[in-house]
């Protein structure tokens, strides 16, 4: 954990003086370098730089922490840049001989561009203040809406996107003459095109960079590997061509359907003339192919479109109101379904229901999904309506908006849910109007899921001025994709409820501060994490990054070099299968068992997996021995945890009603030796 405190005083003075200085040089600046990138494209060939710049972006993500954070944005913003240019211009240069350098060139530039722009914003921030959570939300919202272009990882953001649209294809055949689902065979069908190629010129240069002398000095190395980098960025990258005819064959899709497809996600050269700047709205945002009037295209990153490829169909559906009212609606219900199967799968039918009903105010409010086993219980309320522009770049009023719509109704809806059922849960039903009894347990954990993502909502909970009552012990408010992700990490219930707990938890006491769920993920998985209250004019903050996800959903599964096994939480597996025996014949002490087992760090285990290893190896050394002797008396793990083994000999223990006792049963080939055995 980092904790720093806010600068007051002279301190903030002299910080907020030289945040503003340099604010207004980089406002200076803009405009000339602007044009310096225009003369990069104006000097060659604008659509391969364009192409080039964004595979060499692609290319950078897969180096460690943050270094490519915002080079999506970049690329995505010349490319902006390009379709405002005359349509002449660029096609009396398109297949101009590709000069290496102008693409280091134009990459320097955009980064310089990036920073000038991260310096307007920081100007931005000391002039209106951040004095409440809702301000703070909305600068980083505005932070976001230029830099952040990534809103999940494929193997979730593609089940959501197939849950919605799917259901949708005959009408959007009908009402746009295309099935919005086909827009992701098509994307994978081109990118499949793209990576083949890719590895067809990586194969081509592989000579040139085996040339490369071992102990070449470091600076000629780096020039060696730059210079592979933007040949494989520059003869690697998507062309310009017929992407009609290229992709009719490869995805079956009949060629008339296919054309309006790829026309509605096609912004045609010259079409946004007077673009020029990152605060503005790019068209080629959400329609990521640059139409020639020839008809060939130029898609320069398919495998990128399902970041954006919900926000591409709500922009097409609003063509025709009653497909975007179908579209909106079918939102809403994948979101719910898609939560309540990701917590079917790790807590079992059971005790997973849907759409649960209950009286309130002469009317039957709906839990979208209730979690209810013997030990604890989770309450979840999902969000699917659209996050509008105008609120992603923190538009003051829109971003209130938003907050009473996702935040504040949905807080106050869990908290009355939360009294019902602690209550007694009198007349519960089921989606079927049927009467439902759950075992109710007391503690019961608030979980908010949105299906847009909007981390700094997640992050700073902020007050719209509509909040009522809100859950007492926290809240956890949590993307959609990020849901998805935690249930497929954490399959057991017992993690996941910890990991959720914990969450709310933080979110209560206002720290560490969280900007992305991926991370925080991580490093509960590697060391854990702790829910702290900051102290006053505090900033605590997590102190250590973490890859693990990362690394793990975006792997090469045919490199043998890379993490091929499923990131885990490090919590042995006797331990997991010894608290189910605590829901099962205790659950009272359940919550505060499992709570406190997922709050050790994984290395803490160590004296205990090296006991049970022991415990049943045929042959035991003194040492090994005395290992088991002493997780047979108790380990204790943290001030209300000490886990302890047991045999058919000393089974007293698994009955023992301490609320701090986590027994684990072994069967031992010839016993335990207890103390009480002697030596």
């Amino acid at each position: 954990m980092r904790t720093a405190r806010r600068p007051h005083g002279e301190t903030l003075a002299r910080f907020q003086q030289a945040a503003l200085r340099q604010a207004a040089e980089a406002e200076r600046r803009l405009l000339a370098l602007v044009d310096r990138i225009r003369a990069v494209a104006d000097g060659g060939d604008a659509l391969r730089l364009y192409s080039s710049v964004t595979l060499l972006q692609r290319m950078r993500r897969t180096m460690p922490g943050h270094l490519g954070f915002g080079a999506d944005a970049m690329a995505e913003f010349f490319g902006g840049l390009v379709t405002a240019m005359p349509v002449e211009q660029v096609l009396a240069r398109h297949g101009a001989e590709p000069d290496l350098q102008s693409l280091w060139t134009l990459d320097a530039l955009l980064r310089e561009y990036a920073i000038a722009q991260m310096r307007i914003g920081e100007g931005k921030l000391v002039q209106e203040g951040a004095s409440n959570q809702l301000d703070r939300a909305r600068h980083l919202l505005e932070f976001e809406n230029q830099f952040d272009r990534m809103l999940g990882y494929p193997a979730q953001l593609r089940v959501i996107y197939t849950s919605i649209t799917d259901r949708l294809s005959d009408r959007s055949q009908s009402a746009l003459g295309f099935a919005l689902k086909d827009a992701l065979i098509v994307a994978d069908a081109y990118g499949e095109v793209l990576v083949e190629r890719e590895l067809a010129v990586a194969e081509r240069l592989q000579p040139l960079l085996d040339q490369i002398p071992r102990k070449a000095p470091q600076d000629d190395l780096v020039e060696h590997l730059g210079r592979h980098l933007a040949g494989m960025a520059t003869f690697a990258s998507a062309p310009v061509e017929d992407l009609v005819e290229l992709l009719t064959e490869r995805t079956g899709i009949p060629r008339g359907q296919l054309s309006r497809l790829l026309g509605a996600m096609t912004t045609q050269l010259g079409s946004q003339p007077t673009f020029t700047s990152l605060f503005e709205t790019n068209v080629l945002r959400r329609r990521p192919i640059i139409g020639l009037p020839d008809g060939r295209k130029l898609w320069a990153s398919p495998g990128d479109f399902m970041h954006l490829a919900l926000d591409w169909a709500a922009d097409v559906c609003s063509q025709n109101l009653a497909l975007l009212r179908a579209f909106d609606k079918r939102r809403q219900d994948a979101c719910e379904e898609l939560a309540h199967q990701a917590l079917l799968e790790v807590f079992g039918a059971e005790h997973v229901h849907r759409s649960a009903t209950y009286p309130a105010d002469g009317q039957r409010p709906d839990v979208d999904v209730l979690v209810a086993t013997p030990g604890g219980s989770i309450v979840v309320e999902a969000k699917a309506g659209r996050f509008t522009d105008p609120a992603r770049r923190g538009a003051p009023e829109r971003v209130r908006k938003k907050s009473r719509e996702f935040i504040d109704k949905a807080l106050d809806q869990n908290a009355r849910t939360i009294r019902h059922l602690q209550q007694g849960a009198e007349d519960l039903r089921d989606k079927d109007k049927r009467p439902l009894t759950i075992p109710n347990a007391p503690h019961i954990t608030s979980v908010i899921v949105m299906l847009d993502r909007v981390d700094p909502f997640a992050t700073h909970l902020p007050d719209g001025g509509k909040r009522g009552d809100i859950p007492a012990d926290g809240t956890w408010l949590v993307n959609l994709a990020d849901l998805l992700m935690v249930a497929d990490i954490l399959r057991h219930p017992a993690e996941f409820y910890a990991y959720a707990e914990l969450r709310a938890r933080i979110n209560k006491l206002g720290g560490p501060t969280i900007l992305v769920e991926t991370e925080a993920l991580g490093l509960w998985c590697e060391k854990r994490i702790q829910a702290v209250r900051p102290g006053e004019g505090e900033v605590m903050t997590l102190s250590t990054t973490s890859q693990l996800m990362n690394d793990y959903y975006t792997r090469d599964s045919d490199d043998p070099d890379q993490p091929s096994s499923r990131p885990t939480s490090g919590v042995p597996a006797e331990v997991l299968e010894a608290l189910t025996n605590v829901m099962e014949q205790r659950p009272g002490h359940w919550h505060s068992l499992t709570v406190e087992a997922l709050s050790v760090p994984p290395t803490r285990w160590s004296p205990l997996v090296k006991a049970l290893k022991t415990a049943r190896a045929e042959r035991q050394s003194r040492k090994g021995r005395k290992h088991v002797r002493r997780a047979s008396t108790g380990l204790r793990l943290t001030d209300n945890l000490t886990v302890c083994i047991v045999d058919d000999n000393n089974a007293r223990a698994l009955g023992e009603e301490r609320p701090d006792l986590l027994a684990i049963s072994v069967s031992p080939p010839d016993g335990l030796r207890h103390p009480q055995d002697g030596a």
